[in-house]
């Protein structure tokens, strides 16, 4: 199956810089990025036989700790679209502790026994949450929540793939998170990106979806020209320019782009491709193959 899409979009420079500048979007936003020029894509779907989707912190929770139920249930509407076209779908998704947060007051900077407090309390409303929505299409659910030691031991890490894959036989959608209630700052992945990199070597995936804030990778403003997207669109090789791109982490989340091309450039040395795009739209992933609008990591 081919998807292209030609997109035509002018807006005054300033219009554009502004929107690379914006740190969050949201249903009913006037514009996202804007594209300058005419741009035509052409994505082979059927390529990609079973995909990671790793959903961000921030895009998952509201700022007010609650569920962002538009967002999950468009999410959920595009894993459906994917199934239909007979590609399993693995989920790794973030928001336990931001969740937490929802009836349990602590401060920004969290102790290590708070932070993993949020977490065991939230990852509670964070799976009732995916149940709701996938329930709406009679998809059920499995959890797995892991540490990197349960993924470095030959053992365990077994059992966790032998797990995941019983749900994927019996139909179910696996969503993964990391332990945030158990591991330490000594050990632990630190962030999903990482973890939905793992699990997209072990489980030999084609592509990771990494659904964030933003759109993708964003030029340097002094390379932005008028026949070109704010957005790179592909990246074959992560140099050093490359990374320098990289802002800080995001403020609802731990990762942020530096460990999303860390999480890129394992998998492309796996032979997994990777795309980076925001899931702050209606039908976010197909929007990723679909228009112009996200970054994509392929050799």
């Amino acid at each position: 199956m081919f998807i292209s899409a030609t997109i035509t979009c002018f807006a005054p420079l300033a219009e554009l810089v502004d929107a690379r500048d914006s740190k969050s979007r949201s249903f009913g936003s006037i514009c996202s990025t804007q594209i300058w020029g005419t741009i035509r894509i052409i994505v082979k779907l059927s390529k990609y036989k079973r995909i990671i989707i790793k959903v961000g912190s921030a895009v998952i929770a509201r700022p007010d700790g609650k569920v962002n139920q538009k967002i999950l249930s468009a999410i959920c509407n595009d894993i459906l679209w994917l199934r239909n076209r007979k590609i399993q779908v693995l989920l790794v998704s973030s928001g336990a502790i931001s969740l937490g947060r929802k009836n349990i007051m602590l401060p920004n900077t969290l102790r290590l026994s708070e932070s993993q407090a949020l977490a065991s309390h939230g990852q509670i409303e964070l799976m009732a949450a995916w149940k709701k929505h996938f329930n709406n299409h009679s998809i059920n659910i499995g959890q797995m929540l892991l540490t990197p030691a349960e993924l470095k031991l030959k053992t365990s890490s077994n059992y966790a793939i032998q797990t995941m894959n019983k749900l994927l036989e019996l139909n179910l959608i696996p969503i993964i998170n990391e332990n945030d209630s158990t591991a330490t700052d000594e050990i632990k992945f630190g962030d999903n990106d990482l973890l939905a990199a793992k699990i997209a070597k072990l489980f030999k995936a084609n592509l990771l979806i990494m659904l964030s804030t933003i759109e993708g990778l964003y030029k340097e403003k002094d390379e932005i020209n008028s026949n070109q997207s704010l957005i790179i669109n592909k990246i074959s090789k992560i140099d050093s320019k490359i990374r320098k791109m990289a802002n800080d982490k995001d403020i609802s989340g731990k990762g942020g782009m530096k460990s999303k091309l860390l999480a890129a450039e394992a998998c492309m040395q796996n032979k997994c491709d990777v795309v980076i795009g925001s899931g702050l739209h209606p039908n976010p992933i197909k929007r990723i193959f679909k228009e112009n609008t996200a970054t994509w990591f392929r050799k």
